[in-house]
């Protein structure tokens, strides 16, 4: 985790000089979550709390380049299908995701501003108890929200969004006689998180 902050911190350096205003908000909500498959069970996520911190950047034009943090822990149940003895397996998963994304305005004023959001980072699923793993997940994001500014500084801010981890598969290069070499990759969205939260905001000017 510390490399990733670390990695993170010196991506958005550069973005730091050029922003005309930063936006820091922490928010809290509730997570839906569902049932994936894998090969060889399923896991089922219950639904849980979620909070969450964002960095954000303006650019202009209505842009904010931005860095999501969110952290969860969920109870949920995995079958194994190859199993026969003990074939159900009870964990909490402790979930965080690590996204870089864009913030675009979607008009309003000075107090209220709707906006859209997309992102694209890691998901990690780590087990809390021993013997288990942690996966983590190349995960793409989408939300929606509002913004109100009461005051220049300050302001709270309500929104939904979908995580979406991606699993890759069928990854491969293939050559053919004749007609040269290939390659080419799928990817499948294993489950689907639903996040609706709210928090405050704290903006500085430049």
């Amino acid at each position: 985790m510390k490399s990733m902050i670390a990695l993170i911190g010196v991506l958005l350096t550069p973005l730091f000089i050029h922003a005309q205003a930063i936006e820091f908000s922490g928010y809290g909500g509730y997570m839906l979550s569902g049932k994936a498959e894998y090969y060889r069970g399923e896991v089922d996520v219950k639904n849980t709390g979620v909070w969450g911190l964002t960095l954000g950047y303006d650019m202009g034009n209505g842009t904010q380049v931005q860095f999501l943090y969110t952290n969860s822990s969920a109870d949920s149940e995995t079958v194994d299908y190859d199993a026969i003895l003990y074939p159900y397996h009870n964990l909490t998963l402790k979930m965080e995701n690590f996204h870089i994304g864009v913030e675009k305005s979607l008009g309003g004023d000075e107090v209220i501003r709707p906006y859209g959001v997309f992102g694209l980072g890691l998901t990690s699923y780590a087990p809390q108890e021993q013997g288990y793993e942690t996966r983590v997940f190349f995960s793409m994001g989408l939300g929606a929200g509002v913004k109100i500014f009461p005051t220049e500084k300050i302001g709270f801010k309500m929104q939904a969004r979908m995580f979406m981890p991606l699993l890759f598969d069928g990854v491969g290069i293939y050559c053919a006689s004749g007609s040269g070499c290939g390659g080419g990759s799928s990817f499948a969205v294993p489950i689907v998180h639903g996040e609706f939260s709210g928090g405050i905001i704290f903006r500085l000017e430049k």
